[in-house]
């Protein structure tokens, strides 16, 4: 992964870029609100559903957005919801089940919060493009 050069006594590390992959994921589904936003998150299984590798935010404006995400090789998985009161956050029932339309990665729809192995999506050494339909 890296070389190590000797100039004058000194040690210098060149380190090779991390290459990355365009994942493009499209999501569907939901009611046109351009006041309103999706978030869209990508996860690691260490932390899936707890701490995002990225998350973005887009307009819901039109029948489907589009949100590219650069990720190096490896696996994944993808969660979405769609604020439609724009306070920034996923509200739920008290019983935890999400009040407002989401969605994961193959489409999965659980019972409760799924696991990592039926959301997971691969990035191997190309570009990637999922379509999630939101479950309202």
């Amino acid at each position: 992964m890296h070389l190590t050069m000797s100039l004058l006594g000194f040690a210098f590390i060149a380190l090779r870029p991390i290459e990355t992959q365009k994942l493009k994921v499209e999501i569907s589904n939901f009611n046109q609100k351009p006041t309103t936003y999706i978030y869209i998150s990508v996860f690691n299984e260490n932390d899936f559903l707890e701490k995002s590798i990225q998350t973005k935010k887009v307009s819901a404006n039109g029948n489907e957005v589009f949100v590219e995400f650069d990720l190096p090789p490896g696996e994944y998985a993808v969660s979405t919801y769609h604020d439609t009161n724009d306070n920034g956050e996923l509200d739920r029932y008290f019983i935890g089940k999400p009040k407002e339309p989401y969605g994961f990665s193959n489409n999965v729809r659980p019972f409760g919060p799924p696991s990592f192995d039926k959301c997971m999506i691969e990035i191997g050494e190309s570009a990637r493009t999922i379509a999630i339909e939101l479950i309202d």
